[in-house]
């Protein structure tokens, strides 16, 4: 039976030819351009995952962190971006092998049957979670519906914030762009109490809920929701 494969790659002219290069060494593979797409054809269950970090509608890194949580296939970062550091924080949050672009088809070949190896002869996976249920946020209503389907009213700055971030494709925003929108509401706003805002809402979505809200600081630059979530 063939090695099932989802390439996650929005270069067309690499998707094809890592493509057919490994379908014609024997893999079954599958192409998505986007996170959306992945997730969406992530439903059927693959063997491996070839994934790139910069993508048109998030950041593949964080997508590896969010998938491992729910499926058990082989994942493989395979980015143009060779840091250190990242490098160590994707294997850390849950990819099994990291190739920087260009990357040699052969290697590539080589590293998914590597991978595909090493779990086939582990011990038998835990069976994959089930997909957890995304954060929903009904901008009308102020109302936050975490996945345990516990919900929480927010106040007006709270629903700017959260407004702003699940608007947006990859759930990030800037520092200067979220004390724009607040201070376009309340003059004078400043990072400072952007920062004193995010605090009490964490503490908030916590002790309402028991569950700790997925916004964390994007390397200094702003913030960033890194879970499932919809805006309603």
């Amino acid at each position: 039976m063939s090695i099932s494969v989802l390439l996650v790659e929005d270069d067309r002219d690499l998707i094809e030819e890592l493509a057919a290069f490994l379908e014609a060494a024997g893999f079954a593979v599958t192409a998505a351009e986007t996170i959306r797409e992945a997730e969406a054809l992530l439903a059927e269950p693959r063997d491996l995952l070839i994934l790139d970090i910069n993508l048109p509608d998030g950041d593949g890194l964080s997508f590896c962190r969010e998938a491992r949580r729910y499926i058990r296939s082989g994942i493989v970062m395979c980015s143009g971006r060779g840091e250190r550091e990242l490098r160590i924080a994707s294997l850390r949050d849950g990819a099994d092998a990291y190739l920087v672009k260009p990357v040699d088809p052969e290697e590539l070949e080589a590293t998914l049957l590597s991978v595909h190896r090493r779990l086939q002869a582990g011990a038998p996976p835990v069976p994959a979670q089930a997909r957890p249920h995304p954060w929903h946020f009904d901008l009308e209503r102020r109302l936050l519906a975490a996945p345990n389907g516990v919900t929480i009213l927010l106040n007006g700055p709270e629903s700017l914030l959260l407004g702003t971030l699940f608007g947006q494709d990859d759930r990030k925003a800037r520092k200067e762009e979220l004390v724009a929108v607040l201070a376009a509401r309340e003059e004078g706003y400043s990072a400072h109490r952007l920062e004193a805002l995010v605090s009490r809402l964490r503490a908030k979505v916590l002790g309402r809920c028991g569950l700790k809200l997925p916004l964390v600081s994007d390397y200094g630059k702003g913030y960033a929701f890194m879970e499932h979530a919809r805006l309603l």
